[in-house]
């Protein structure tokens, strides 16, 4: 492992210490030290089971039950939940068990994908130690911070249906609910297309307005989850700082999709008949932006 890295790991662990535990100042059940540790802890067994497996590429499966998990330990140690908590809670579960139910279906049974097995053969011997940390580690520190806006509103906001910060949770969760459609139901129009056999490029559907969907889908979950926490600053309920940092979640996020996974994925499509004029047509992720024209 080189130098460089001996230093981002740890740097990358104290930023997301910090966020646990708002500054370094709340380490017991009152901040998210648990849910931070529960998540470092999940990502530990998947690594553990897929250096058994030899199939790293597990880590996508579990994605989604990270925040499944992370949203529960913090309900389960939050003194007293509101029903925005279980809101919340109860999203982020359906969330996060679809698309890992969605990923186990698709990859049960498939060998090691092409990125991790790219790894595994550039890693050589030292394959399983560089693999705890640049997969899963990472995975796991990206889980619980994009996560930990949610688990923010979870614990410490005290909404009850009154005062201007209302209209911020019904905004924040009316962006999130639009999301969780784009998401579902640009799946599940890829799903169908994909059934028909026909080896071409959707280009109908929520498909026309833009080229991923589900990632535009997911950017908006995020960014409405922390809109709608934004009301507790109206009610003074968290401190500025803490929740401005918070901003990473939906940043993160963002980055990811739009910087990495999205090229991926369309370096891949590139082999399908109509694909420039595709591009040309349609955005690449927000329905507003511009084309490749």
């Amino acid at each position: 492992m080189d130098k460089k890295r001996l230093i981002i790991y740890p740097l990358l662990f104290l930023i997301t210490l910090a966020i646990a535990t708002l500054g370094f100042t709340r380490f017991g059940f009152d901040g998210l030290i648990l849910p931070m540790g529960v998540t470092y802890l999940y990502f530990t067994m998947i690594f553990l089971i897929a250096t058994a497996i030899k199939n790293n590429s597990i880590v996508d499966i579990g994605w989604g039950m990270g925040f499944v998990i992370g949203s529960w330990v913090t309900l389960l140690t939050t003194e007293s939940p509101t029903t925005l908590s279980y809101i919340v809670v109860a999203f982020i579960t359906f969330w996060g068990l679809r698309l890992s139910i969605r990923l186990l279906r698709r990859n049960y049974g498939k060998p090691e994908d092409f990125r991790y097995r790219q790894w595994r053969e550039e890693w050589g011997d030292n394959v399983v130690l560089i693999a705890f940390f640049r997969v899963f580690m990472v995975q796991g520190i990206i889980n619980f911070v994009v996560g930990s806006a949610g688990y923010a509103v979870i614990k410490y906001n005290t909404f009850d249906f009154t005062g201007v910060g209302q209209w911020l949770v019904y905004i924040g969760l009316a962006i999130a609910f639009t999301g969780l459609f784009f998401e579902v139901v640009g799946d599940e129009q890829l799903r169908q297309h994909i059934k028909k056999g026909t080896r071409t490029l959707l280009q109908s559907g929520l498909w026309s307005v833009t080229r991923h969907p589900n990632y535009f889908g997911e950017i908006l979950i995020w960014i409405g989850l922390y809109i709608a926490g934004l009301s507790m600053l109206v009610a003074d309920e968290i401190s500025v700082i803490f929740y401005v940092s918070l901003i990473l979640s939906p940043v993160i996020m963002s980055t990811v999709l739009i910087k990495i996974s999205t090229p991926l994925l369309e370096k891949n499509m590139e082999k399908y008949d109509g694909w420039e004029d595709y591009k040309k047509r349609v955005p690449m992720i927000f329905p507003w932006g511009k084309t490749d024209a």
